[in-house]
């Protein structure tokens, strides 16, 4: 439904019977969460690489929560929203067409985690941080509004400045793994690059990036 809609629109589900996550990987929602996709414009020459917009829309989920103070409120590359180790929201990024993309944003707020126990990550929800905790819809437009502001931002002061926006975001530089096709790289998140790759520090202390575009998973040693 979404995809059908222009740009500047908002789409909201009570609930995900058949959700989509990275790779298509499958995914079930239960009604009391934020389950959004905003649609936003993008040039078909577009300056800046869209690939980025899941940063983009990472940057405006700390920015609606900045001013809650969460304790251990971190993002994790490429698209996860955690306080301390536990899960908070995700984002999905797709392009339906040349000149739009949609911004998917699933939040924990009051909706039943019972059934996502399961999963890798132990979810948590925001109602159970935030005493009083806004409404769905309250965040609903809380999220469009900061979305905005930053997308705004990045296709007017680019990647160099989301970078910057970004480097408190990801918390404590953490041993990761980056698996490719071929290869495992671990060492020491150290933030992304103008690209959006991640860098890491290795044991001797040097910083190299793996190419985001290989990476099809990475895993925090923790």
């Amino acid at each position: 439904m979404a995809r059908n809609l222009p740009a500047w629109h908002v789409v909201c589900a009570r609930c995900q019977t058949k959700g989509r996550g990275r790779f298509n990987r499958d995914w079930y929602a239960s009604e009391g969460g934020l389950w959004a996709t905003y649609n936003l414009p993008l040039a078909e020459t577009c300056q800046h690489p869209w690939e980025l917009l899941p940063l983009v829309a990472g940057a405006a989920l700390m920015k609606m929560l900045e001013h809650y103070q969460i304790s251990g409120l971190r993002l994790r590359w490429p698209n996860d929203l955690l306080v301390g180790k536990a899960k908070l929201a995700g984002i999905l990024v797709e392009r339906p067409h040349p000149c739009q993309v949609g911004i998917g944003v699933g939040i924990n707020v009051y909706n039943s985690i019972t059934l996502l126990t399961q999963l890798q990550d132990p979810p948590t929800r925001l109602a159970d941080i935030l005493n009083p905790c806004p409404t769905v819809p309250e965040l609903c437009h809380m999220l469009g509004d900061a979305l905005a502001e930053t997308f705004c931002s990045y296709t007017q002061e680019g990647p160099e400045e989301l970078v910057r926006t970004l480097a408190s975001a990801w918390g404590p530089s953490l041993p990761v793994v980056a698996v490719t096709d071929t290869e495992r790289h671990c060492g020491f998140f150290s933030g992304v690059d103008t690209n959006g790759s991640p860098i890491l520090r290795g044991a001797d202390g040097t910083l190299y990036t793996v190419p985001g575009t290989s990476i099809l998973r990475l895993k925090e040693l923790i």
